[in-house]
């Protein structure tokens, strides 16, 4: 598993910052929509040396 830093930004312009574990990006983005809801804007970047 890789690590990314996802950016979550809300309807609300709620910004909210983690790291996650996932197989690829898409996976990374999903989790977080599951758990936070549909975003505005997201982003996921691959942490460089992680599994």
């Amino acid at each position: 598993m890789s690590c990314y830093r996802v950016t979550h930004i809300d309807v609300h312009h709620r910004r909210r910052r983690m790291r996650v574990q996932a197989l690829n990006r898409a996976g990374a983005v999903a989790w977080v929509e599951q758990l936070y809801g549909d975003a505005w804007y997201i982003a996921a970047v691959r942490e460089a040396g992680g599994r």
